[in-house]
C-alpha cells in the first residue's frame, strides 16, 4: 500500500467515524515487539531480543447491548521489529516493519473507584505492510520481497486499562495490551513465525453523540 492510498483510506475512515460514532478515540503509545520464530527443524534464532517502536491509532467506540460493554473499530499505524544473532550467518539481524492495521475490539467495565473506571479489553487486528527492512550487518533487504511479511497479518490482543472522565464530553485512558499474530509462515515446511507485542498507550475519548 502506497502513501496516497493510505491517506485516502485514512480520510474516508475519519469522515465515516465522525458521522456515525458515539465516541471518537485518539491513541498513541509504545510497542515492545519480538518474533517467536522456529525453522523447519524447530530451531529458533539465538539471542533474539525485543525492539521498541511507536504507534498511533484512531477510531470510534460505542455501547454494545449493555452499558458496561463497549465495542470499538479503528485504524492505526504500528511499528514492529526485533534484533538477534545467528551463528551460521555470523552477524546481527535487525527487522523494522511498519503496518497499517484495521482493528475491532470489545472492552468491559469491571469496577470504578472515585470516577476511575477499570476495564478489560480484547481486540483482533488485520495488518498490511506499508514498508519494512531486514538488515544483516551492512546489507539491507526490503521486506516487501519476503512472503512472511508482505501479506495480511492477523493478530489477537488482550489486556487491561483504566479510564478517567475529566468532563461530560472528554475522558483520558491508559491501557496495556499483549498481542500475538497467527503464523506468518503458513504451513511451509513446519516453519513458524509469530510476532509478539506488548503495547502501552495513552488515549483520549471524545463524546460526539449522546445515547439519550
Amino acid at each position: 500500500m502506497n502513501a496516497k492510498k493510505f491517506i485516502q483510506l485514512l480520510l474516508f475512515f475519519i469522515i465515516t467515524t465522525v458521522t456515525t460514532a458515539q465516541q471518537l478515540y485518539l491513541e498513541t503509545g509504545k510497542t515492545s515487539s519480538s518474533f517467536d520464530y522456529s525453522n523447519s527443524q524447530g530451531v529458533g534464532l539465538d539471542n533474539l531480543q525485543a525492539s521498541t517502536h511507536s504507534f498511533m491509532t484512531m477510531g470510534y467506540r460505542t455501547k454494545f447491548f449493555v452499558e458496561k460493554l463497549k465495542t470499538s473499530f479503528g485504524i492505526g499505524y504500528f511499528g514492529y521489529g526485533a534484533i538477534g544473532s545467528d551463528d551460521t550467518l555470523e552477524g546481527i539481524l535487525d527487522w523494522d516493519a511498519n503496518y497499517l492495521e484495521l482493528n475491532a475490539g470489545l472492552d468491559y467495565s469491571l469496577f470504578a473507584i472515585n470516577k476511575i473506571e477499570f476495564y478489560i479489553k480484547g481486540m483482533v487486528s488485520t495488518g498490511f505492510l506499508i514498508q519494512g527492512t531486514q538488515s544483516l550487518n551492512n546489507e539491507i533487504m526490503n521486506l516487501k520481497n519476503i512472503d512472511d511479511f508482505d501479506k495480511a497479518m492477523l493478530s489477537f490482543k488482550a489486556g487491561v486499562g483504566f479510564l478517567y472522565p475529566v468532563s461530560n464530553d472528554l475522558s483520558f485512558y491508559v491501557q496495556y495490551l499483549f498481542g500475538k499474530s497467527l503464523n506468518q509462515a503458513g504451513n511451509r515446511d513446519n516453519e513458524s513465525l509469530r510476532i509478539e507485542s506488548h503495547n502501552i498507550s495513552f488515549g483520549v475519548l471524545i463524546d460526539l453523540f449522546k445515547n439519550g
